[in-house]
């Protein structure tokens, strides 16, 4: 071993941000298919009806990254073309 040790995507901010990234798209491109995977049925006996659905826990990062995906496509696909250079010519 040289004394580098490895790093997890968590303390590599390329690496973050490149998980990040592919977090991204990855929930865009499954709500594409499927529109209320993430959502969840608000119960008959609710009295806010105003609500159709209600997004908790995993279901809720997932549907705001699917959000984020498909209100910002082109910066998103821009920041994956930079990544994708930086990859596969930096790292």
């Amino acid at each position: 071993v040289n004394g580098e040790g490895t790093m997890s995507a968590i303390f590599d901010f390329s690496s973050l941000i490149t998980v990040i990234l592919l977090f991204i798209c990855t929930c865009t491109y499954v709500r594409a298919f499927r529109t209320s995977v993430f959502d969840e049925p608000v119960p008959q006996g609710d009295p806010d009806t105003s609500r159709t659905v209600r997004r908790r826990g995993v279901r809720a990062i997932c549907w705001k990254a699917a959000r984020i995906g498909e209100r910002i496509s082109p910066y998103v696909s821009l920041s994956l073309f930079a990544m994708s250079c930086h990859v596969l010519f930096f790292k």
